[in-house]
């Protein structure tokens, strides 16, 4: 069974902030600029800007990411791509590694933290709000609309993580309701060993593994209900974690 010593994580976070501070310094007020002036800046710039910030995270943090399966990713853009949860620092090691523009479902308590609010705001992103129907049938709609528009997406189905990072926790089906509407590839991803950053006297670089699996494609789903397609995602990736996982 896999777990992180949740003692060691303040000291990683705190670790974190300190080597960053000439970095926080440098990068936030310009975050903070483009986060409240959007109309300012391009897309691209925004998207640029959001990629230097998480290569000095991970460069400093000295996360090294090994990834699997690039030939899996559909050429074709409108990519629905889920993952399993570990960590805080999984969406870096994914936009770090994708090779095309994509944004993120975010759970809406995590926009109200310094940094993190500013950072989804400058990139394409869709909150989603704890038992709020209207919500999510808002965020349906608008998700739906973008991947039929080729916009690529990420989600953590998963909606948080728990200490145990051999066994995936159940996926939320409502996740699945835009792909299905909106007929685009899902992506499975499993994301391998990046609870370890918060192992207690580790030494060196923090290895983490990213597998882009087989995707599945509208005409394997099709017909399928939202809680079929989603545990057929889950068990893929559930799956790869159990093979790969160290």
């Amino acid at each position: 069974m896999s777990k992180k010593n949740k003692h060691n994580g303040f000291f990683i976070l705190v670790k974190s902030l300190w080597h960053n501070r000439h970095n926080i310094v440098k990068y936030y007020p310009r975050l903070i600029r483009m986060a409240w002036h959007t109309e300012r800046y391009t897309y691209k710039e925004r998207y640029d800007f959001a990629m230097e910030i998480i290569d000095v995270l991970l460069k400093t943090l000295n996360i090294e990411i090994e990834t699997f399966g690039m030939e899996n990713i559909p050429q074709e853009e409108g990519i629905f791509l889920c993952s399993n949860h570990q960590e805080k620092f999984d969406p870096l090691v994914i936009w770090k590694t994708f090779p095309q523009q994509i944004g993120v479902i975010v759970n809406d308590k995590a926009c109200h933290r310094p940094f993190i609010g500013e950072f989804v705001k400058i990139i394409k992103s869709h909150k989603l709000i704890e038992r709020s129907m209207r919500t999510a049938i808002r965020t349906i709609s608008a998700l739906t609309k973008e991947l039929q528009s080729k916009v690529n997406y990420m989600i953590f189905p998963e909606g948080r993580y728990e200490d145990d990072f051999d066994e995936l926790l159940p996926f939320k089906s409502g996740c699945f309701k835009s792909p299905l509407r909106a007929k685009v590839p899902v992506l499975p991803v499993a994301i391998t060993d990046s609870y370890k950053i918060f192992e207690k006297n580790h030494k060196g670089s923090y290895k983490i593994n990213i597998h882009y699996l087989k995707p599945i494609f509208p005409e394997e789903f099709s017909g399928m209900k939202t809680i079929e397609l989603a545990e057929l995602v889950r068990s893929r990736i559930q799956s790869a974690v159990r093979e790969y996982q160290q």
